[in-house]
């Protein structure tokens, strides 16, 4: 079975900070940052406080193939934050990043939290998405409201503590995670604390049953271990409802697969982008 505290850190670090360029205070204004390569149109968006540069290996990868765009998210690059954030404006600056791009349906691809911001975009905008790629994302919060009321009171008392111990878990390895606390701790903590509220508080598993476009969903070890059932992880993820779903997993990786595996990600991501319409296949 799911140990929980596993998930307490897939949601505080939701699409850990790697690299987080400019925040400002206004209305969220969507940034389509680069775009390269020729093919198919493949759509790259970060989690929580990543970049761009997170993707570039694979990016590089796919871009072989396809036309590579990497978008930035609201307070990421020169994407604005605003005071009052939500799913559904988050979702709102990817729909407009989108429809600047063309009007060709894309594969569109999400880390973590940005995975979350994906999905919502797709079930809201179907015809925009030929197929839907989740990395290490969670469609729910794998908490009850006692233990999302309890993280997010130990978020405001001891935001250090917290975070450096989740860090220290989720890197690849210590060292990593070490690099990724830095990184984090150099960034406004006010901001890191409203897309943490945002994943314990989102939940659309539910309506991911009237979700359109294929969808192909990858983790890593630490989200889903080799001895756990893929059953088990779904319900508590929210994946069990999801109607048209491919599973895999990617060995020696952390959260952060694009870095520690660019390759083989892309690799994926290319297959799945190239026959979305495959059977489902769950447990790869």
């Amino acid at each position: 079975m799911i140990r929980a505290p596993r998930f307490l850190t897939l949601l505080m670090l939701i699409g850990a900070v790697t690299g987080l360029a400019l925040l400002r205070e206004s209305t969220p204004t969507p940034n389509a940052h680069g775009t390269f390569g020729r093919g198919p149109r493949v759509v790259l968006v970060h989690g929580l406080g990543s970049s761009d540069a997170d993707w570039l290996p694979t990016a590089r990868a796919l871009a072989r193939r396809h036309q590579v765009t990497l978008v930035d998210l609201p307070g990421h690059g020169l994407s604005d934050m605003p005071h009052n954030f939500s799913l559904e404006e988050a979702r709102v600056a990817l729909d407009v990043a989108l429809a600047e791009i063309g009007n060709e349906p894309v594969t569109l691809v999400g880390h973590s939290v940005g995975g979350l911001v994906c999905a919502a975009e797709a079930l809201a905008s179907p015809g925009r998405v030929r197929a839907l790629v989740l990395i290490e994302t969670a469609l729910k919060p794998p908490m009850n409201e006692a233990a999302r009321a309890g993280l997010l009171a130990a978020l405001d008392s001891d935001y250090d503590g917290v975070i450096h111990a989740a860090y220290l878990d989720f890197g690849r390895d210590a060292e990593q995670g070490e690099r990724l606390y830095r990184e984090v701790r150099a960034l406004d903590s006010t901001t890191v604390k409203r897309w943490i509220r945002l994943a314990m508080t989102s939940d659309i598993s539910a309506q991911m049953t009237r979700l359109q476009p294929p969808m192909l969903a990858i983790f890593a070890p630490r989200t889903w271990g080799p001895d756990e059932r893929w059953e088990d992880v779904a319900a508590i993820i929210g994946f069990d409802q999801v109607p048209q779903l491919e599973v895999e997993r990617i060995r020696d990786a952390g959260h952060f697969v694009m870095l520690d595996q660019p390759q083989e990600l892309a690799a994926r991501i290319a297959r799945f982008a190239a026959h979305p319409e495959g059977e489902p296949i769950a447990g790869r």
